[in-house]
């Protein structure tokens, strides 16, 4: 440190230059991000209503969405196991399905007999 009529001169070797200097730097940096950051992403927090239209170019229509499994847990067998509990609210016991036939090709059926054809 050198004085010249009452002003103090102080001389910095070239490390605490660049040390102030990388300091002073990121204080800049710190002060645009503050102003210049992105804002927080708030999600909508009610549902949203999706429409779709088509799968794979397949249409959907009544409901009914195409389906066409590949796989299932790995395995490409074309047996799919599955475990019905209940059709239409009916319990299933055993190996019986409860089943309501109302009609065969067309034909109502009337009492407890089907039409059936012998050929």
């Amino acid at each position: 440190m050198h004085t010249k009529t009452g002003n103090s001169v102080i001389h910095l070797d070239r490390y605490s230059k660049a040390v102030l200097t990388l300091i002073a730097f990121f204080l800049a940096l710190i002060t645009v991000n503050l102003y210049f950051s992105p804002e927080d992403a708030n999600a909508i927090s009610s549902v949203q209503d999706v429409n779709i239209k088509t799968i794979n170019g397949y249409s959907i229509s009544g409901g009914y969405i195409p389906v066409d499994i590949q796989r299932v847990d790995g395995s490409s067998n074309k047996n799919l196991q599955v475990d019905i509990k209940t059709i239409n609210g009916r319990s299933i016991y055993g190996d019986k399905l409860p089943v309501d036939i109302q009609s065969v090709n067309g034909q109502f059926i009337v009492g407890g007999n089907l039409p059936v054809t012998v050929k």
